[in-house]
């Protein structure tokens, strides 16, 4: 047996069924081994496509996503999706190795350095006698850092024999990470703050979504008769709820506004209140602000809290939410009415600027039209771009555990691969990608492993013809918006000559056609849906 064989088998012996990889000298040996003993390989268009895939299937399953390139160009072309994964974080275990040890080896690459500049860990098959150690170290660590882990398979070693592998059983691909234990006097002062506050609000992040912890949020939300916010990546939790008020921050919506401003205190379970949930800290300005996170780093890391609380998002809500019933508190009913009422507004809110055009949709009044055909339950994966502000407030599709975005390094382009991990996961009968005009085009060519893997999935492109943020920016600096424009070959014509169906969006009643493409999707439709580049929307 070779020591390709064997990384194979260790793979399948710990519930690996799926790896995400584009062929290559370093890997292909690997892939091919993997496959003929039954494992799925998507085959992807790129190296980039391959590490965004395997790193939404680790959010959508709760396991860890393998992807595996060759060396040289085709780890630095994964580059910038490993960072994503790094930064979010996202366990991706990526299989890659070195080159033969030859001075002058065109592809010669120090990965090991090229790791750590970029804060990944780096692990490495040594010999071929230490296989089975060594690819356990890396799953340690992977379980360990909830990150990604680059696992070095010299080619040398790899085509190398093994005298006696050993025999791999079923091992769990999955794991829950430890919380530490709730600090009783920070749990006190959290409860004090809570009791005392007139106007409270909570804030729900993906913390709560990891942790299970939705049903003991709203314990402690009815328990102090709270508004109920989610930051960005907490999309899909409290749909329904009568005081679920949509996103904090920069994209909140504009019935919330108002009462997140008048609020007293705000409790923030499992979300790390960046600059785009907390304005930089600005929305908490005058207010007692809770922080509660199993990551103890997290705490404190964006805007500074008026106390903390490390700890499982679930177990820490709940104790909080039997300590104040204990209490019996007054009820809070004006305010308790004050957010229902603006929760009800939200619901049957219209944009009173509507931007739609002649030939152009307002981005807000799309999505909601959108949303309208979405199955509920659905799986949606977001691309990073100035589209977010008009489509995350008006998704209401949403569910907990199946919205993720591509926003832990900013990059553009990551979404569409995102979706078909996400899509190849399995964790909905539709996924749908949003994705901007620009985006979409950097790596338009994975629509290929879509239409290839029949994957039914909605990629929905917010088509404005610009790259928005710096649009804007070069407006706000006196400079020619025009220099941010971009000419396209029209979107829906490509998809189509890849294989997809493909419709364009000019106008509401376009939408009509929508719906029964999606109830009887075969493979990818590609939604244009075709906006004015002047509409903008901050965020």
């Amino acid at each position: 047996m070779k020591v390709y064989e064997q990384v194979a088998r260790l793979l399948s012996g710990y519930a690996v069924d799926t790896v995400f990889g584009l062929l290559g000298d370093a890997n292909m040996y690997v892939c091919s081994a993997f496959e003929a003993a039954g494992g799925r390989l998507v085959r992807t268009s790129h190296e980039a496509g391959a590490v965004s895939m395997a790193d939404t299937y680790a959010r959508m399953t709760g396991r860890w996503g393998v992807a595996a390139v060759t060396h040289g160009p085709g780890l630095t072309n994964a580059l910038t999706p490993l960072v994503e994964a790094a930064r979010f974080p996202s366990p991706i275990l990526l299989i890659t190795g070195d080159t033969p040890a030859e001075a002058t080896h065109m592809q010669r690459l120090d990965i090991a350095a090229l790791c750590a500049s970029v804060g990944v860990t780096h692990e490495r098959i040594h010999r071929p006698d230490t296989v089975r150690r060594d690819f356990a170290r890396a799953v340690q660590r992977l379980k360990s850092t909830n990150a990604p882990v680059v696992l070095n398979v010299p080619l040398p070693v790899s085509l190398s024999d093994v005298d006696s592998p050993d025999t791999v059983s079923i091992l769990s691909a999955a794991w829950t990470p430890s919380a530490p234990d709730t600090d009783e006097e920070a749990l006190d002062a959290a409860l004090g703050l809570a009791a005392s506050a007139s106007r409270p609000v909570v804030v729900a992040g993906r913390g709560v979504i990891e942790s299970g912890a939705e049903a003991s949020v709203l314990d402690l939300v009815e328990a102090l008769d709270a508004g109920l916010f989610t930051s960005g990546l907490g999309l899909g939790l409290f749909t329904g709820h009568p005081r679920h008020l949509g996103i904090m921050g920069s994209i909140g919506h504009d019935e919330a506004t108002q009462v997140l401003a008048d609020s007293d205190c705000v409790i923030a379970v499992g979300a790390s209140l960046n600059k785009y949930t907390s304005f930089g800290g600005e929305l908490f300005e005058g207010k007692s602000l809770i922080q509660i996170d199993r990551d103890p780093v997290k705490l404190g890391w964006f805007v500074t809290p008026t106390c903390v609380v490390a700890g499982d998002a679930r177990a820490v809500t709940a104790l909080m939410a039997d300590n104040i019933r204990e209490g019996q508190l007054p009820e809070k009913k004006q305010w308790r009415q004050r957010c229902h009422e603006a929760s009800a507004a939200m619901a049957q809110w219209t944009p009173p600027d509507d931007r739609t055009g002649t030939d152009t949709l307002d981005i807000r009044v799309a999505t909601q039209h959108l949303d309208a055909l979405l199955p509920p339950g659905c799986a949606i994966v977001s691309d990073v771009g100035r589209f977010i502000a008009g489509s995350w407030p008006y998704i209401t599709k949403a569910t907990p555990g199946k919205f993720t975005a591509m926003t832990g390094f900013g990059s553009i382009g990551l979404g569409l691969a995102g979706g078909i991990g996400a899509a190849v996961s399995d964790v909905s009968d539709v996924t749908v990608v949003l994705v901007g005009d620009g985006g979409f085009m950097m790596n338009v060519s994975e629509l290929a492993t879509a239409v290839r893997e029949r994957l039914p999935m909605v990629i929905v492109v917010y088509n404005d013809g610009a790259y928005g943020a710096e649009y804007q920016k070069l407006v706000n600096e006196g400079f020619p918006a025009h220099h941010s424009y971009n000419e396209w070959p029209d979107i829906a014509r490509t998809a189509a000559g890849m294989g997809c169906r493909a419709l364009t969006i000019r106008k509401p009643e376009d939408f009509e056609s929508v719906g029964e493409g999606i109830t009887r999707l075969s493979g990818p439709l590609v939604l244009d849906i075709r906006l004015d580049p002047t509409h903008h929307l901050n965020f």
